[in-house]
C-alpha cells in the first residue's frame, strides 16, 4: 500500500468507527488524511469503494500475518492456538477496523453479501487446520463451519471484553484459555483425583 493509500486508510477508518459508514463523509475523510479532496477521488470514486478497500486491506493483512505465523508448523493444535494470538494482537491493534467490519457484516445488501464472502475466505484457513487435526486425531469429526465462525466469534468479542473491563489482555493467556476450553470444554472436573 502506498503512503497516501495508508494515510486515506488510516483517516477512513478513524472517521468511520467513530461517525458510523452513513454519517461520514468523503470531505472528513480527505481532511484527516491529509490529502485534497481530488486526491481522494484520484484512488477511489466513493465511499463504498474505500469501504471496500478498508475490508479488503484489513482482512489481507490479517492472513498473511497468521499464514506467515503457522506456515511451518506441523501441529494443528498449535496452528489453531498461533491463530488465535495472531487474531487477538490484530484486533487489539485495529481495533476500529474490526468495529468497522463487524458493522458492515449485517444486512443484505450486495457489498455486506462481498464482505461476508471475504470473511469466509479467512474461515476457511481454520476449516482447513480443523480438517488436519481431525486427520492428525487431535480434534473429533465436528461441523468445521460452525467451529471455524465460533473461534472467529470468540475472539472478535474479545473487543468487547477489553472495553468492558478497559484493560489490556494478553493474547497467549486468551489464546491458551480458548484451546484449553475448546479441547476439554467447560464442565467440572474434580482436579483432584
Amino acid at each position: 500500500m502506498n503512503k497516501t493509500k495508508e494515510k486515506i486508510f488510516n483517516a477512513a477508518i478513524d472517521i468511520i468507527s467513530q461517525k458510523g459508514f452513513y454519517k461520514s463523509t468523503m470531505d472528513e475523510i480527505a481532511d484527516k488524511a491529509g490529502v485534497a479532496k481530488g486526491t481522494l477521488y484520484y484512488h477511489f470514486n466513493s465511499k463504498d469503494d474505500i469501504l471496500i478497500f478498508l475490508i479488503d486491506e484489513g482482512l489481507s493483512l490479517l492472513k498473511s500475518q497468521i499464514l506467515e505465523k503457522i506456515n511451518h508448523m506441523k501441529n494443528s493444535a498449535e496452528k489453531l492456538r498461533e491463530i488465535i494470538v495472531v487474531q487477538s494482537n490484530f484486533l487489539f491493534k485495529y481495533k476500529d477496523f474490526v468495529l468497522i467490519l463487524l458493522s458492515q457484516l449485517w444486512g443484505k445488501e450486495e457489498i455486506q453479501n462481498s464482505f461476508r464472502e471475504k470473511i469466509y475466505d479467512y474461515l476457511k484457513i481454520i476449516e482447513d487446520i480443523i480438517d488436519e487435526g481431525i486427520e492428525e486425531k487431535l480434534i473429533e469429526k465436528c461441523d468445521k463451519k460452525l467451529l471455524s465462525s465460533a473461534f472467529f466469534g470468540m475472539i472478535s468479542s474479545l473487543i468487547i471484553f477489553q472495553f468492558r473491563n478497559n484493560d489490556v489482555i494478553d493474547p497467549e493467556h486468551i489464546a491458551d484459555s480458548v484451546i484449553e476450553y475448546t479441547f476439554n470444554g467447560i464442565h467440572y472436573r474434580d482436579k483432584s483425583l
